[in-house]
């Protein structure tokens, strides 16, 4: 069967910040803390929706296997005539989820001294995330 491409393509990904560290004789733990907000970016008199994502693995933990600390800019592409409502969604739930996958990826390769099971990050609760995001921007707002 023939895919179909996404209305939501990531056109850039730039990695702004990334710490790595790893242990081999430390305690296998993945405390992951997400935060997240949207930017426009210009590029060539064109504006792009973006993602600014963060991500810390066991951040506030000592004597822990891996340690991540990592900014990543992403750049997407929607199809033309989306409506900005479905635009701003697939951005979220999407978008998020693309970023994540390719920090999995990026982090597994980078750790060499890990065994396969502690480099590889936990799939996570997206959607949980993405609502307390929204519920604290609301309540702020």
């Amino acid at each position: 069967m023939k895919a179909k491409l996404s209305p939501l393509q990531l056109k850039d990904i730039q990695i702004i910040r990334l710490n790595l560290d790893e242990n081999i004789k430390g305690e296998k733990k993945f405390n992951i803390d997400i935060d997240f907000e949207p930017v426009k970016v210009n590029i060539d008199e064109k504006e792009y929706e973006g993602l600014i994502f963060y991500l810390k693995v066991n951040n506030r933990n000592r004597k822990v296997r891996l340690k991540v600390d990592t900014e990543v800019l992403a750049i997407f592409e929607f199809e033309e005539g989306l409506p900005p409502e479905k635009k701003a969604q697939l951005l979220l739930y999407n978008g998020l989820s693309i970023i994540y996958g390719f920090l999995r990826g990026l982090i597994f390769q980078k750790c060499s001294y890990l065994r396969p099971e502690d480099r590889l990050l936990p799939s996570i609760n997206l959607l949980d995330i993405i609502d307390k995001k929204l519920k604290d921007k609301n309540n702020n707002s």
